[in-house]
């Protein structure tokens, strides 16, 4: 991609994301799904003229190609004749501000380099990580055994429970044996050490839950436990936890075809984010990465800048 493309894309997208009351998606939303390629050829042979300046030709095809590029919320935002001339006008003034750039040598600025190689980077990472986030297939079968494979879940039941999170085994077996041998210690230490900062400032309490809120691997371990007994380490993705169950109140367990849907999605998920994880440490494995702690010690972050001439976003039309 170059340099005036990714420009143009960035500046018509931001214009219509700002302009538009509506284009702000809900966060953690999945984006949009890319609009299918068209047949080579099929756009050109219908494509008309729109616009010419500086002996270039701003055709139909060059509109609907960066109007594709946009989120649906925003393509719709430019259904109005007004907005859609504003946003042509504006393509044209990125690439004729490009033009200015170019004179101005900006285009070989090594800031704007490296910034084009970062993004360059990121880009062909997200697709090789979509390629590792294939999802498993997960059967009624699979679902069906972990059902019965763990007949402390999918209940009514809840618990009230407290947790220790650090981030390595040593440090879990370390407070473990601690907490064996002095039980009463759980509250002060979970202050001290847990790196779960919130519960962490409350003897590590987590409150009285029921199933479904945490991540499978807790659930499992914590809701096996009776009152006042202390799980041995646990791994999740979060890291390591030493769990504490203090209260629990018994409830009835639901039917399989009640939660056969959710356990095939839990199912999934914890399937794909091991496998995704195998290969992250196929790869540090393969490279023999080693990490020099007491050298990275000495690494001080330098402070976040402090005022500085912003960037005014382009816009026509508000």
């Amino acid at each position: 991609m170059t340099t005036r493309r990714i420009l143009l894309l960035l500046s018509a997208a931001a214009l219509v994301t700002a302009c538009s009351p509506s284009s702000k998606e809900p966060s953690g939303e999945k984006p949009a799904a890319a609009p299918a390629p068209q047949a080579r050829g099929t756009t050109a042979e219908v494509s008309e003229v729109v616009a010419t300046y500086s002996g270039k030709k701003l055709t139909s095809a060059d509109v609907v190609q960066e109007i594709e590029r946009l989120p649906g919320p925003s393509r719709a935002y430019l259904s109005a004749p007004d907005r859609k001339r504003q946003f042509v006008e504006n393509m044209i003034l990125n690439d004729l501000l490009f033009a200015e750039a170019q004179k101005a040598g900006y285009d070989k600025d090594p800031d704007i380099e490296k910034q084009l190689a970062d993004m360059r980077k990121r880009l062909v990472v997200q697709r090789l990580i979509r390629e590792y986030q294939t999802p498993p297939t997960i059967t009624d079968e699979d679902a069906k055994k972990y059902y019965d494979d763990n007949p402390n879940l999918f209940s009514t039941t809840q618990i009230k429970a407290s947790h220790i999170l650090v981030k390595d085994e040593e440090t879990a077996k370390r407070l473990h044996a601690q907490l064996v041998a002095d039980p009463s210690k759980f509250a002060e230490l979970a202050k001290q050490e847990s790196t779960d900062k919130t519960s962490g400032a409350k003897g590590g309490d987590l409150g009285k839950f029921g199933q479904g809120r945490m991540v499978p691997d807790f659930e499992r371990v914590a809701f096996s436990l009776k009152p006042g007994q202390l799980s041995d380490p646990v791994k999740t993705q979060y890291g390591w936890h030493i769990i504490l169950v203090s209260e629990r109140e018994e409830g009835e367990r639901k039917p399989f075809d009640q939660v056969k849907e959710q356990i095939k999605t839990a199912l999934r998920n914890k399937q794909l984010q091991d496998a995704v994880q195998a290969k992250f440490d196929a790869l540090k494995k393969s490279a023999n990465l080693k990490i020099d702690d007491a050298a990275l010690a000495k690494v001080t972050p330098p402070p976040a800048p402090t005022g500085g001439p912003g960037v005014m976003p382009m816009g026509g039309g508000h």
